[in-house]
């Protein structure tokens, strides 16, 4: 080769080679360079994201979720704040202007009228509700929000008025000790609103001042409110890289997956009832990691899984076969805008009409009733709409099949009855509480009877009406989970046998073709049995692949553990106790807190010296991490008693009283009006006045000196007087919420206690009065059959106290403390021959 052709190579290599080579290194190392897989990630606000995401950015301007919450203004309020008086339970409240300043003049935290001025406005359509702030302990700093609360006085977008919202079933005016009242705990905007409205919240309550230093990133739902935090995503974008990050793609949630969990568990904290397990959630992160969803237990829910009370969609959404085929929420719903994506029949059929002949679902041949007119749209039968705030209308989100039959056997809704109910039929005061179908099941359930009867007679002929439409023998089941729902959670239909079959719903719970949501609610409705026979049917449950259905076995398993701790016949830890234990502390190592969190609390509240009992040493790291969880899970929600109950339920098994007792005041601080932290504090307290009783008595024995004998008569006597005072407290208490649930089914657990209440006042006749309320309304339940047997003895009545006493003695004949009473009765009638 001669020099002039060798030149043109090196060149061409000097050229073109080493370029390419170089560039494909720098294409290598661009693509190798990433950002750290822990790599934090911050908020920076929607101003971010417009430069790229204009037309996201316009769709969502003006949304629900862009108006989900904002400072009042001239342009925020949507209600005419003129004067208006708005009336409402014998009170009146007036909204008006002061300036620039919306005011409302209502009855305040005392029960007085007082002025107050709307500071904050809530939602846009189909009402608008306002915000108050009210005083608190300490200073607020700038960027803190102090206690709001939510009015009840509130704006109706839909026929431009006032109303006054009242909370569900109650009819009546709320006095200010209410926690419904808007100056309660519930319309508390910081404990109960603000997580869904605003994004990145922290509620930052301090209990030790009863005081809330409430913060935000964005006033409303903004976009990383549903892709997270955007600091990294940003970065990533304003970079000179040829890629998105190899560790971090995008650097948001993932939302675009072959799976709809992701996306679904993104709107889900928002759109679900549930309780909060941290405040560390961002879009993205797995929802049982942070929440604990509701089971469709009543009121909630009716026994099929059909919404009663808000459940705000997520927990029908995942009852439903919709789900389980990876239907998401932006299949219908577009997630700016949040606008259905086509209306009518289409939103339905854009996707069924791919799948099978045309109209086989929008004919009369499939929904046997005239186009264009009710009942022929897809949602009228399989979402049926609910109206919940007097005015917001939302739809059951299970896409299930109307059951009418299922209503006749179990006494559940479906939507043929709710088109063909006749309210005319009724007397006319029945019909003046009926506005909507669910009004119908209240009224039953207050034992009306022309309800009770028009709902049968309809419900039977549309289930005929529904046999002959549908008895196509090539048709398949239709929605048979809902049945064995029904069934499972409401006991044997009118046409089964009274017999629990105990195995078959052990099955169902266990059985993957059910989704989680139905296994988990099944789980907490196999009904009590022989302890074994249930603990049996319950620890299959504790390998389900859903965190749902195990946490829902936990909890019972929690309950079985709590009546079984101990010997009938030793007094000692029963050999049942000792295998619960085992089965909870290995389950403090499950991969989902809500699980750990279920498993540490069935744990923490029996004696430390018995617990350590059941925890082998290779749990203990697992139980005491799992209840460290636990512990900042209850610091969440340390703005209510409850919380403050399970800590001295904490420190009392771990022996620190002082401790107990102090967690008991502050759940009294922090809700003044709670039922139950009194109570437990008298008990406490009694159990301090028997320690210096022992010790006084021994006083002379041991040669202690008057003074502190003195000291201890003196602290005695205080510890009485406030056992007496608390326990006069719990008893108005106690007694007002009585009064609230007179009529309402259900409530024997609450009758009981009222009866305690009254017999520790002295008061015989209450203490009968509500022993046979509660035993009305829950014949079988031991407690109460225990108590109401004697009092009967006590009283001297042992012919009434005998018959409870043998049921009892039939139902439990391991228990000692029953054949004693029995035996006792026995005596006594004897005696009086």
């Amino acid at each position: 080769m001669t020099e002039k052709p060798r030149r043109k190579i090196i060149w061409w290599v000097v050229c073109t080679l080493v370029p390419l080579t170089l560039a494909a290194g720098w294409v290598v190392t661009d693509w190798y360079s990433a950002f750290p897989l822990g790599a934090q990630k911050s908020f920076v606000g929607r101003q971010s994201c417009i430069e790229c995401h204009a037309e996201q950015t316009s769709l969502f301007s003006d949304s629900h979720h862009d108006r989900a919450m904002d400072i009042a203004t001239d342009t925020t309020v949507l209600g005419k704040f003129d004067g208006t008086v708005i009336g409402h339970h014998g009170r009146e409240s007036r909204v008006w202007k002061d300036g620039e300043r919306f005011m409302v003049t209502t009855d305040g935290p005392d029960g007085k009228p007082a002025d107050f001025e709307v500071t904050h406005v809530f939602g846009v359509f189909p009402l608008q509700q306002y915000m108050v702030p009210l005083p608190q302990n300490g200073a607020i700093a700038n960027d803190e929000t102090g206690r709001l609360q939510v009015l009840r006085v509130s704006w109706n977008c839909i026929d431009n008025q006032w109303f006054h919202l009242d909370p569900p079933d109650v009819n009546a005016h709320l006095e200010a000790d209410d926690p419904l009242h808007w100056t309660g705990i519930m319309q508390n905007w910081n404990s109960n609103c603000a997580e869904c409205h605003s994004t990145n919240l922290k509620k930052n309550f301090d209990a030790l001042n009863v005081s809330y230093h409430t913060t935000w990133s964005e006033i409303d739902v903004s976009c990383e409110a549903c892709h997270g935090p955007a600091s990294l995503h940003v970065e990533i974008a304003r970079s000179r890289s040829l890629f998105w990050d190899r560790n971090h793609g995008y650097g948001l949630a993932k939302l675009k997956t072959p799976s709809n969990i992701p996306q679904v568990e993104s709107c889900a904290p928002c759109h679900s009832r549930r309780t909060e397990l941290t405040e560390k959630y961002v879009a993205g992160d797995r929802y049982d990691d942070h929440f604990a969803c509701q089971l469709i237990e009543e009121p909630v829910y009716f026994v099929d899984g059909q919404v009663r009370d808000e459940d705000y969609v997520y927990g029908s959404f995942i009852q439903s076969r919709m789900y389980a085929k990876n239907v998401r929420c932006t299949d219908c719903h577009d997630p700016h805008s949040l606008n259905l994506r086509y209306s009518g029949n289409q939103l339905c059929t854009s996707c069924h009409l791919q799948q099978h002949p045309a109209a086989k679902y929008d004919s009369p041949a499939h929904h046997h009733h005239t186009p264009g007119m009710p009942g022929s749209m897809c949602v009228d039968c399989h979402m049926p709409e609910t109206v919940y705030m007097d005015v917001d209308a939302r739809r059951d989100h299970s896409f299930r099949a109307p059951r009418p039959d299922l209503s006749v056997t179990v006494g559940t809704p479906n939507a043929c009855s709710g088109c063909h109910v006749n309210e005319k039929v009724l007397p006319e005061e029945s019909q003046q509480q009926i506005r909507q179908y669910i009004d119908w099941f209240n009224l039953r359930q207050a034992g009306d009877v022309a309800v009770a009867d028009e709902l049968k007679r309809t419900d039977t002929a549309m289930a005929a009406a529904f046999a002959e439409w549908y008895s196509a023998p090539t048709d398949p089941p239709r929605n048979e989970t809902y049945v064995q729902l029904a069934h499972a959670i409401h006991g044997p239909s009118n046409s089964e046998s009274t017999t629990t079959d105990l195995p078959k719903i052990s099955r169902m719970a266990i059985d993957l073709t059910y989704p989680a949501m139905i296994r988990a609610s099944i789980v907490r409705a196999i009904p009590d049995s022989q302890s074994e026979s249930l603990f049996a049917s319950l620890k299959p449950a504790l390998n389900d692949p859903d965190p749902k259905v195990v946490a829902a076995a936990v909890e019972r398993l929690n309950e079985l553990l709590n009546t079984n701790l101990y010997s009938n016949t030793t007094g000692q830890l029963s050999d049942l106790a000792l295998k619960i234990g085992s089965e909870l502390s290995s389950i403090c190592q499950h991969p989902v807190l809500l699980v750990r969190i279920a498993a540490a609390r069935g744990l923490v509240t029996i004696p430390a010296v018995d617990r350590n009992r059941m925890i082998a040493a290779d749990q203990k790291k697992a139980v005491q991490s799992a209840t460290d969880e636990l512990r900042s899970s209850l610091a969440v929600i340390s703005d209510r008693a409850a919380t403050h109950m399970m800590l001295a339920e904490m420190a009392q098994a771990e022996m620190r009283m002082d401790d107990a007792a102090e967690a008991l005041r502050t759940a009294i601080s922090v809700e003044p009006n709670s039922v139950g932290p009194r109570t437990n504090l008298a008990v406490l307290l009694e159990s301090q006045v028997q320690q210096l009783q022992q010790s006084l008595a021994n006083a002379g024995r041991s040669g202690t000196a008057v003074s502190e004998v003195q000291k201890s008569v003196r602290r005695m006597e205080s510890l009485m007087a406030d056992i007496q005072k608390y326990r006069g407290e719990e008893h108005v208490l106690l007694g007002r919420e009585v009064l609230r649930s007179e009529g309402i089914p259900g409530t024997h657990g609450l009758h009981y206690r009222y009866a305690m209440s009254c017999y520790l006042q002295g008061d015989l006749a209450g203490l009968e009065k509500h022993l046979n309320i509660a035993a009305e309304q829950a014949p079988d339940d031991p407690t109460i059959l225990l108590g109401l047997s004697t009092m009967y003895l006590d009283t001297g009545r042992p012919e009434l106290a005998l018959p409870l006493a043998r049921k009892l003695s039939d139902q439990f004949p391991d228990n000692p403390s029953y054949q004693q009473l029995l035996r006792a009765i026995l005596t006594e009638l004897s005696n009086k021959k």
